[in-house]
C-alpha cells in the first residue's frame, strides 16, 4: 500500500508510544496495519489504517479499526485523519467529520524543519 518512505528514528520513536495492530495471512505475511496513540484516560487517536490493495474490501481493514476501537473503548473521544477515498468507510464506522461542532486542524511544520530530529 501507499505509506511514504520514514526514517528510522522516526519509526522507532512512535512505535515506543503507539499501539501497532496488524493483520496477516495464515502464511504469515502482512496484509494490513493500524496504528493506536492512546492517552489511557480521554482521548484516542487511529493512523495509518492500511490494506494491501489486493486484500481490500474483505473486512481486513475494519477488523482492524474494531480492534483499535476495543482497546480504547471508554475514551471519550477517539480522533483519525482519513484519505478522501476512505471517508465513506469510516463513516460507516460511526466516525463523523464533527464532533459538537468541534473540527479538527492541522499545523504542518515548515518544509526545511520537517526533517529534523527533536
Amino acid at each position: 500500500a501507499e505509506w511514504p518512505e520514514r526514517e528510522a528514528w522516526r519509526l522507532e520513536a512512535i512505535s515506543r508510544t503507539c499501539t501497532w495492530l496488524v493483520a496477516r495471512d495464515p502464511d504469515g505475511s502482512l496484509i494490513g496495519i493500524a496504528r493506536l496513540l492512546d492517552d489511557g484516560g480521554l482521548h484516542a487517536s487511529l493512523w495509518d489504517v492500511i490494506v494491501r490493495p489486493d486484500r481490500r474490501r474483505n473486512g481486513v481493514g475494519t477488523a482492524l479499526v474494531r480492534a483499535a476501537l476495543d482497546r480504547c473503548a471508554d475514551r471519550r473521544l477517539v480522533a483519525l485523519v482519513s484519505t478522501p477515498d476512505a471517508v465513506p468507510f469510516f463513516a460507516a464506522m460511526g466516525f463523523l467529520a464533527e464532533s459538537h461542532g468541534h473540527l479538527a486542524m492541522y499545523h504542518r511544520p515548515p518544509a526545511h524543519a520537517a526533517g529534523h530530529r527533536h
